[in-house]
């Protein structure tokens, strides 16, 4: 199935439905947690706070599809996308993230840590792919600037260093709220 046939299919379901296309099949994700949810919330809050505070030229945002080839598109929990006025508002995908991240899930785990790292850091836009775990405070990072070698944090006061964002992102905002502090 291509992008575009993929668009046609999940057209037909409903709109509570999680789909992606993994090399050109229709993958369906289970509801996710709670604390896998307010993980991405913090994410989000944190990242637009970062963002406003340096009047960074970047977003981020849930929900969109990175578009990785033809008959890819995985759906990452939270990427981080330029704000320049090449973005279409209205499109359900883009090809230009600078940074990715996914909370861990444990019907995903293998295709986050495999699949997906692949197939994000192939991307030429992409500097940080961030992969988060939700049932341990531990985040590995893989970077461009190191050849996108494996990088762990897991004590809450770690910050990440996100360079090509310009901004320190704190284990202890990640967690926030959740019953791993």
């Amino acid at each position: 199935m291509t992008v575009e046939e993929f668009y046609a299919f999940t057209d037909t379901r409903p709109d509570e439905e999680k789909w992606e296309l993994i090399d050109g099949e229709p993958i369906l994700h289970a509801s996710p947690s709670g604390r896998h949810q307010q993980i991405t919330s913090n994410l989000i809050f944190t990242l637009r706070d970062l963002q406003r505070a340096s009047s960074a030229p970047w977003l981020a945002l849930p929900g969109i599809g990175l578009r990785v080839a033809n008959t890819n598109r995985p759906e990452p929990d939270v990427m981080v996308v330029p704000k320049a006025g090449s973005r279409d508002l209205t499109a359900r995908d883009c090809d230009n993230a600078a940074a990715v991240f996914e909370v861990l899930s444990p019907s995903t785990v293998d295709r986050d840590l495999r699949w997906k790292r692949t197939a994000y850091t192939a991307m030429p836009s992409l500097m940080h792919y961030v992969v988060i775990a939700q049932d341990a405070v531990e985040v590995v990072v893989f970077a461009r600037e190191t050849g996108f070698a494996e990088q762990r944090f897991s004590p809450l006061e770690d910050t990440i260093a996100l360079s090509s964002l310009g901004v320190l992102l704190p284990l202890a905002e990640i967690y926030r709220d959740t019953d791993l502090l």
